[in-house]
């Protein structure tokens, strides 16, 4: 029996809302949900960046509240690990890296409306999200 290949995600065209963006995303990573790389498991990583809706201070505030309240539901989703990075030169720009161990698991805590309610109050306008999965390259 011959192996099927695997599809590739479409590029994108144009610029698209965040929801429209995260539906895409994750429908074009879901056939990678099974995919294991030399016996191990394939994990996901989230990056969400956008721009910080108040002053950083104030951001970081409300965002460590949000996060740890919703720690233990996000770990139980399958998020591994979570990182916030800020721009040196652009304080209000925001980078947030979140390992996953699945893309039902993203799907589910994403997509919550107390999620989507955090991001509303931290981030002006949708937040650029991407999924990407991990690889067997060399790394260091």
């Amino acid at each position: 029996m011959r192996a099927r290949p695997r599809r590739r995600a479409r590029p994108k065209a144009g610029r698209r809302s965040g929801r429209a963006q995260h539906k895409e995303i994750t429908r074009s990573a879901t056939h990678d949900a099974a995919i294991t790389l030399g016996g191990r498991r394939v994990k996901y990583t989230v990056t969400v960046r956008a721009r910080l809706r108040e002053a950083p201070a104030a951001a970081k505030k409300y965002h460590d509240e949000v996060t740890r309240a919703t720690k233990d539901a996000a770990k139980q989703a399958g998020d591994l690990t979570h990182v916030v990075y800020l721009d040196p030169q652009d304080p209000k720009a925001f980078l947030g890296v979140d390992t996953w161990s699945s893309i039902e698991g993203i799907q589910k805590f994403a997509g919550s409306p107390q999620i989507r309610e955090f991001f509303g109050k931290l981030f002006e306008g949708e937040p650029e999200v991407h999924v990407w999965v991990d690889s067997d390259w060399n790394r260091w």
